[in-house]
Order: C-alpha cells, then structure tokens, then sequence
C-alpha cells in the first residue's frame, strides 16, 4: 500500500499555499529571517542597558568601547572631550562596569543572545 503512492518532487508546489515543499525544508538563502534580525534587536538590548545607566557613565562605556560607531577611544581622548581627568572617566568606567554586571541587566542581554 506504501509502495503505491505517488512521488513528490520537494520542488513541486502545495496546491493551497502555491509554495514549494523545500521552503518548508531548508533555508535557501543561506540566513533565516530570524537570524538577520538578530543582531539589530541585539544592538536595541544593548542600547536600552546602557540608557539604564547614568549618562556620563553611558557616554564613557559607549566612547571607550567603540559602541558609538567611530571606534574604541583611550582614556585621554575621553577626558578631553568630557574636561575632566583621566582617573574621573577611570571611575565613571568601573561604576558603569560594576553596574552592567548586575544579574538583572546581564540576564537582560542574555535573552538576546543566540
């Protein structure tokens, strides 16, 4: 009774959706729509952690580490375009550091990880 039904090619079409099977089988495109959305919802966590925190403390973590899109920056460069010195962005970095480890924001970002 198996042996008697007919073959369907995986290229052939569903006759309601006009889709073909292998759509439903593999990713042709090599990315899923899932995955190119991933890392723009990953940047929006990210953006949303770093607002939680307060804004001179932001500003340091986003210059010193790259996240506002013209790279990653010393602590001099830092302390010369906020005026003040070294070891205050040093602090306004550990404070911030500190508070990003916190479970609640680390468990935040985790989410969005794959």
């Amino acid at each position: 009774m198996k042996a008697s039904r007919p073959v369907y090619s995986l290229n052939s079409r569903h006759t309601v959706t006009r889709e073909e099977f292998i759509d439903g089988i593999a990713d042709v495109n090599g990315i899923s729509e899932d995955n190119r959305r991933q890392p723009a919802l990953l940047r929006l966590a990210l953006d949303d952690v770093l607002d939680s925190l307060k804004p001179k403390e932001s500003l340091v973590i986003r210059q010193r580490y790259g996240l506002d899109g013209k790279g990653d920056r010393t602590l001099n460069e830092i302390a010369s375009n906020l005026d003040v010195s070294r070891e205050m962005v040093r602090k306004h970095e550990v404070k911030a550091l500190m508070k990003l480890k916190h479970s609640t924001r680390v468990d935040y970002l985790r989410r969005h990880v794959v």
